[in-house]
Order: C-alpha cells, then sequence, then structure tokens
C-alpha cells in the first residue's frame, strides 16, 4: 500500500481521463469518428469509431500504467536498483498516462467540435513529450525495458550512462523542433519532412553513439 501512495498522481489522471471518456462518448453521435493516427505532416489518416477508440483508450491508458507499476514483478534488474527505480518510476508513469491522455482526449474534441485550428497540437503534445523524457533519461538505471535499450548499453554501464545523457540532450532538441512544427512551421508544408527527419535522426543517434563508444572501449 506504501508503494501505490507514490502512484497517485497516475492513478487519479487515470480517473479523470475515464470520467472525460463518458462525457465524450455521451455528446458524439453514434456514428462519429475519432482521429487516432496522423501522418509525418500531421494530417490525419486513420480513424476509430468511438467505442473504438473509447476501448483503445482505457486499455492503453492501463497498460502504460501497469507496465511501470509492476517492473518489480518482471523485471530482473530492479532488485539492483530499487532506490533509484522509484525515485523516477512514479514520475515516468505520470508523464506517459498524462500525454497519453491528452493526445487522447484531443482526438474526441476533434470528433465533437469540427474545428480546424492553425496550431496542430499533436506536435504540441509529442514534443512535450519528448522534452520531459528526455529530463528523465540519465536518471534511468541500467535495465531491460526502460530507456535506450542496446546490445552495447545493457552490456555495459559506463555506455548505458553516457548514452542516455547525449539521449537526454536529443530527445529535448527533438521535442523542440516538433513544438515548433505544430506552432510555427504548421503551414510551412516545405519545412514539414525536414523537420520530421531531423527529429527522428536525433532522437535514433544515440543508437549509432552506443556502438561507437562500444567500439572505441573494443579499440
Amino acid at each position: 500500500m506504501k508503494r501505490i501512495r507514490n502512484y497517485r498522481g497516475s492513478l487519479i489522471l487515470i480517473v479523470l481521463y475515464l470520467v472525460a471518456l463518458v462525457y465524450f462518448i455521451l455528446a458524439l453521435p453514434a456514428d462519429a469518428k475519432v482521429p487516432m493516427h496522423w501522418n509525418a505532416e500531421g494530417e490525419i489518416d486513420n480513424f476509430y469509431s468511438k467505442t473504438g477508440a473509447a476501448v483503445f483508450g482505457i486499455g492503453m491508458s492501463l497498460g502504460l500504467f501497469l507496465l511501470i507499476y509492476l517492473m518489480p514483478w518482471y523485471s530482473p534488474k530492479y532488485r539492483n536498483h530499487e532506490q533509484r527505480f522509484e525515485r523516477i518510476l512514479p514520475g515516468l508513469s505520470f508523464i506517459l498516462v498524462l500525454f497519453f491522455s491528452l493526445i487522447s482526449i484531443y482526438s474526441f474534441m476533434i470528433a465533437l467540435y469540427q474545428r480546424i485550428i492553425p496550431i496542430n497540437f499533436i506536435f504540441v503534445l509529442l514534443g512535450l513529450l519528448f522534452i520531459f523524457l528526455g529530463n528523465l533519461l540519465p536518471k534511468v538505471p541500467r535495465n531491460f525495458f526502460i530507456g535506450i535499450r542496446t546490445p552495447w548499453t545493457l552490456a555495459d554501464e559506463e555506455n548505458w550512462f553516457k548514452t542516455h545523457r547525449l539521449g537526454a540532450y536529443m530527445f529535448v532538441i527533438s521535442g523542440v523542433l516538433l513544438i515548433l512544427k505544430g506552432v510555427v512551421w504548421q503551414k510551412l508544408h516545405s519545412f514539414q519532412s525536414i523537420v520530421s527527419v531531423m527529429a527522428i535522426v536525433l532522437v535514433l543517434y544515440p543508437l549509432l553513439y552506443s556502438f561507437l563508444i562500444y567500439r572505441r572501449k573494443q579499440s
């Protein structure tokens, strides 16, 4: 019971999210289509029914929470760094549940109000998520489930630390680019693909960096 209290923020968010889902399900017509996927240009390219979107949303919010909360049960590395994990897991759970819930609610709002605004909030939300995750990355102990998990980071503590320290900067920069893409460059279509590619490269570069560290130590 003491441990579950550390996750009360996530549990409160899930309850509020469920209340919001009930509101949208009652407010939307039976044939409403809820956006469920955006392409690289920020255009909606897939829809669910309101029931399908609600079931998916509930499953994802509970699944994300349980994935973090049950780590002591399935992670062999947890006991080695229990105190470090418990300093970051409640915050990580809160961030993931919060941003997924906001993205889901944003989708339902589009379905209900059918308004087009000059700001693409999906990129803003994803950008903020990347920034928050970037700030958590250097604090994550070496493990098999959370973080930048490559064969080289998992095999070497120093490699893990250096890769995650670099990854933190890369995630934050990518997040800022995504926010700018959603707010400033939304109508500049020539920049859309360029910014997306830059963000992806920045996020993926730590994978290559971990291999370069490995090769440098080998030589």
